[in-house]
């Protein structure tokens, strides 16, 4: 479940609606071979930094191209938000990409992200920056190390191992809504996304989780 789903049939509109023509759109942005293009308009693959420079350069709305959102909305549902950022997150600095993510989107995200943080391929949390701890009203470092399954309910932590279970070995972004156990020994319900991505050269997942407070009523 993406944001990135019609990218390429907006792409292709704000070029046409701009240029008239695909060769057209490439001499002004200055690349080479119109070719270059043809994933991009076909849906395969969201474009990369470059391309999305040479976007903004040209007066496009990236973000609307990107996710159909214009600047300033909110993003529903929330696996918007970490997709946004997919472009350009390598796994091997996971973390920092995650917090460049959310600091160039910072404005427009609030409050759609409340809480990140990253796991291992055993679901461990490994950095959270005390944004969940937080969150769910745990002490500062009470989190650090700690499984994901300790901290959902057990009936909806079955649904989230059967999830992921159907999408190995793929890399994708899914979404959930679960209820997570806050501090206070209560469950709160939530509304998170996941990025899934395999480590280079390893059999191994790495994970980011992006949350936030829901009203929708879980279990």
């Amino acid at each position: 479940m993406t944001s990135h789903n019609g990218f390429h049939h907006r792409l292709r509109e704000y070029i046409l609606k701009k240029h008239g023509s695909i060769n057209a759109f490439c001499r002004a942005t200055g690349i080479k071979y119109p070719a270059q293009m043809t994933p991009y308009l076909k849906g395969k693959c969201l474009p990369g930094k470059k391309m999305l420079e040479r976007l903004e350069k040209d007066g496009a709305d990236v973000d609307w191209i990107l996710t159909g959102h214009a600047v300033g909305e909110m993003m529903t549902p929330i696996s918007d938000a970490l997709a946004l950022s997919r472009y350009r997150m390598d796994i091997d600095n996971l973390l920092r990409q995650v917090r460049l993510h959310i600091g160039r989107f910072d404005d427009r995200l609030k409050p759609a992200i409340e809480a990140y943080a990253v796991l291992d391929d055993s679901e461990n949390i490994v950095d959270l920056n005390g944004s969940l701890e937080k969150f769910l009203g745990y002490e500062a470092g009470k989190l650090s190390g700690a499984s994901l399954s300790t901290l959902i309910h057990p009936e909806d932590y079955v649904q989230i191992k059967s999830a992921l279970q159907r999408q190995k070995p793929d890399e994708a972004v899914l979404m959930f809504y679960s209820r997570f156990l806050a501090g206070d020994g209560a469950y709160l319900n939530v509304e998170w996304s996941l990025s899934v991505k395999r480590k280079p050269m390893s059999d191994l997942n790495e994970y980011a989780m992006i949350l936030r407070k829901t009203d929708f009523k879980v279990g």
